[in-house]
């Protein structure tokens, strides 16, 4: 019974089952509940997506962990059918950490090959949060053991409704961030359809400035609210008249002031949301530049955020390859060169560069086949 994360992983209670799997049956018979538990669970996940390498792997990295921290627990002395946590403490600790290892182990490895990321990297943004998890679920894993063994099968059906409650809330607080991000989609959407010259722009904006600010290695919460704020940085055009919005050519210097108010009324709109307040932030000063040529308020260096200066980067760099009414989408290589000319005086050079690496992978090769 996984529970889906934004970022298409997913997490159990399941390590609690296996380690009360591993002391109650030992390890021989608990790599057979592994992998009889896991193969019915691919089979009934009938989901496009997960093709069949991916649930061989998933299979075999569940085998792989229950077979060799059941192993490490006995060969330091744990007796399956008896726990005594006094004699026995070194292998319930080497048991936990055994599991924890493989399974973080395995998992950085395989996501390191497939996203081309530094395994340090992947270990900090995917795997940071893991160990205090293991480390809450690994006694409710050895209470099953106890109670299994001195009560029965009674006493464990009663024991697992709460772990199946502690299960529940946690996937009612992932659905309401799911809402969340659905909500910021279709508000982007609704900009894009009184503006129909950017359509699909908020979408890619979002998607370069996430890229970027993982590569600058940016921690969780940031890299979320980079990606909030780069969705929504268009919706104070709400407020701009449709006539300047639509118009087929260059804006005249009393239009353009209409439109710079643009970013000051996103930021007013999005900041009364209580998870969206940082992302309001960004979405003020996404027009902001080094020079203090910007608007609204002219910041300049260090007073604008890096997630601001994050957005503007890949704001300017799909505006000028995307093709509107008043001129024609330029290369990859002509855009990226006019922002590098403009490094170090509106942009920010970490960003640039971050985003010359994003660029040359092959995750963005849509934007080279402009």
């Amino acid at each position: 019974m996984p529970v889906q994360l934004p970022n298409d992983a997913e997490v159990t209670v399941g390590f609690a089952i296996f380690i009360g799997s591993i002391l109650v049956l030992g390890y021989k018979l608990s790599i057979w509940v592994a992998f009889l538990s896991m193969l019915l669970y691919e089979i009934k996940r009938k989901i496009i997506k997960h093709v069949f390498f991916k649930k061989i792997s998933n299979i075999a990295l569940y085998v792989i962990m229950v077979g060799s921290s059941g192993f490490v627990y006995e060969k330091l002395g744990g007796i399956p059918g008896y726990i005594n946590l006094y004699e026995d403490y070194y292998a319930f600790i080497a048991l936990i950490f055994t599991y924890f290892i493989v399974n973080i182990g395995l998992l950085s490895i395989g996501l390191t090959i497939l996203y081309k990321k530094p395994i340090g990297y992947i270990l900090k943004t995917t795997f940071s949060d893991t160990l205090p998890t293991y480390i809450a679920l690994a006694p409710l894993g050895i209470l099953l053991a106890v109670i299994y063994i001195n009560i029965g099968a009674l006493g464990l059906l009663l024991f697992l409704i709460p772990l199946l409650i502690a299960r529940h809330s946690f996937k009612l607080y992932m659905d309401m961030k799911k809402v969340y991000l659905e909500t910021i989609q279709a508000l982007a959407s609704a900009i894009e359809a009184k503006d129909p010259y950017t359509r699909g722009h908020s979408e890619q904006v979002a998607k370069l400035a996430v890229a970027i600010a993982e590569e600058l290695k940016m921690d969780n919460d940031l890299i979320s609210n980079v990606h909030y704020a780069a969705l929504l940085h268009d919706i104070g055009k709400i407020g701009i008249p449709e006539p300047i919005l639509n118009k087929p050519c260059k804006l005249s210097e009393e239009e353009f002031e209409k439109i710079k108010v643009h970013p000051e009324l996103g930021a007013n709109i999005v900041k009364k949301v209580d998870f969206l307040l940082q992302a309001s932030f960004f979405i003020r000063y996404h027009h902001e530049r080094l020079s203090g040529s910007g608007y609204p308020e002219g910041l300049k260096g260090e007073e604008i955020p890096l997630g601001a200066q994050i957005i503007a980067v890949a704001d300017v760099f799909d505006a000028l390859t995307t093709d509107r009414p008043y001129r024609k989408a330029m290369t990859v290589e002509e855009a990226l060169k006019e922002i590098e000319q403009a490094s170090g005086v509106d942009f920010r050079p970490d960003v640039v560069g971050a985003l010359k690496k994003v660029l040359e992978k092959e995750k963005f090769g849509e934007y080279v086949a402009r």
